[in-house]
């Protein structure tokens, strides 16, 4: 016998759900449940707010338990309004592409401040010191 699988699209929106983490706060968890589809984009919101957009998809049992995680547990620092959970029926990447997505994605944002610490300790390398 098969076991049963779903998708689920959820919607994450508030003044504050973006630059929080929350992409990695839900991963973590999707992981621990055994979820092995997911996705996660911070989206534009309207009237000032801001959207986390999920779609995941396991076994039945798995995504209503993250989908219950989602709707009850928010990073420490995010504010938000509601959560809204539906049917998802596209395609869902595996857990483990979407993990290696948002961390390159990550180290790509890193870039500018590694150069300009490379650029002010090189400065500073080669400036005369300066007894008083």
């Amino acid at each position: 016998m098969s076991e049963m699988r779903t998708k689920e699209k959820i919607e994450i929106i508030g003044p504050k759900v973006t630059g929080v983490d929350y992409r990695y706060f839900l991963m973590n968890q999707a992981m621990l449940l055994g979820v092995d589809g997911f996705a996660a984009s911070n989206q534009a919101g309207r009237d000032q707010q801001q959207k986390v957009l999920v779609i995941v998809e396991g076994s039945r049992e798995a995504v209503i338990d993250f989908s219950a995680f989602a709707k009850t547990e928010k990073p420490e620092d995010a504010e938000v309004s509601e959560v809204l959970i539906g049917d998802f029926d596209g395609f869902v990447p595996k857990m483990t592409d979407f993990a290696m997505i948002l961390t390159a994605g990550q180290i790509v944002k890193t870039i500018p401040i590694i150069q300009e610490i490379e650029s002010n300790t090189r400065e500073t390398a080669e400036s005369p010191l300066k007894l008083s």
